[in-house]
């Protein structure tokens, strides 16, 4: 898990997850970046996600990503079949307020608990 980190100019910030994978035993929601606060500036943000492997599509083994502002849910895709899958790896772009909290969950089931994910994130204040 990656906290924001200022580029050089002032202008952009980045986060970046790693390489993130789940309990085998537990299936659960992953944290995959937190930015508690993202500054006194509006932002457009860019979250790409990444998977190491195709993405389960049996059921009740769907992987896929959420975004939060502020706890409130502003993104949700989880793949439910091979065409959504293949979706959940294109990139999210959204307009985030000044001063929010910006957290990056991986959403995790049992046919996927070990599987590699992780996500990238840069923003460009306005």
């Amino acid at each position: 898990m990656s906290a924001q980190t200022l580029l050089s100019g002032g202008d952009k910030y980045f986060a970046y997850s790693g390489e993130v994978f789940g309990d085998v035993s537990v299936p659960a929601t992953i944290q995959l970046i937190l930015i508690p606060n993202t500054g006194l500036r509006d932002s457009y943000v860019k979250i790409q996600p990444y998977y190491g492997v195709g993405i389960s599509t049996a059921t009740s083994g769907q992987l896929g990503i959420q975004v939060k502002l502020n706890d409130v849910v502003v993104f949700n895709s989880q793949g439910i079949n091979t065409t959504m899958a293949a979706d959940t790896n294109k990139n999210i772009e959204l307009f985030v307020p000044r001063q929010n909290k910006i957290e990056i969950i991986s959403l995790n089931k049992s046919a996927n608990n070990t599987q590699i994910r992780g996500c990238n994130l840069i923003g460009y204040y306005l």
